[in-house]
């Protein structure tokens, strides 16, 4: 662990990473299941199929599924950005990368969904490119979770450490040297 203080909260992190594990596995289910693996199975779910006797998606269905996503989602990226970044698990940029990927791969798609359905068929490509990049983010996230509350932390060398004074004789101006 890389602070003592974070011990009190490894609890809230192990259960945030679990449901953020649980939520990327039940949506890939669900989207293999339901839509399928490829750009002709998503077309056919929202623009129906007579092959399957489905009818094309109405306005009420998408909102009915895009709304709470709407809320569910952010909140759930709120809630791991706001833990990894004030411990300062990885450095500021790579960190605002991540957030904004995530955020941005959720909106597209849920967006996607009404792309397919009413404006462009072929949209279906970034639904699952959408999907695809949100999935590895809910990963990332619970890999970053993981990391900063339960591996050790690397050992690095001090200057404040006897152990990590140069040997005497160096030409560094360490302590040790010869005067």
């Amino acid at each position: 662990m890389r602070d003592p203080r974070l011990r009190p909260f490894r609890g809230a992190a192990a259960v945030l990473a679990a449901t953020l594990l649980l939520q990327a596995a039940s949506a890939a289910a669900l989207f293999a299941l339901k839509l399928g693996p490829g750009a002709a199975r998503v077309r056919e779910f929202y623009l129906g199929s007579e092959a399957r006797f489905t009818a094309a998606k109405s306005l009420s269905g998408l909102l009915e599924v895009a709304l709470p996503h709407l809320v569910a989602i952010p909140l759930a990226i709120f809630a791991v950005a706001h833990l990894v970044g004030f411990v300062g698990a990885i450095r500021r940029r790579p960190f605002a990368v991540l957030v904004g990927v995530t955020f941005a791969s959720a909106l597209a798609g849920i967006l996607a969904s009404f792309g397919v359905r009413y404006l462009a068929p072929s949209l279906a490509w970034a639904k699952i490119a959408s999907f695809c990049v949100f999935e590895a983010a809910l990963l990332g996230w619970a890999g970053l979770l993981a990391w900063t509350f339960f591996l050790p932390a690397r050992l690095t060398a001090s200057a404040r450490d006897p152990a990590a004074t140069p040997p005497p004789g160096m030409a560094s101006g360490a302590r040790g040297c010869p005067p």
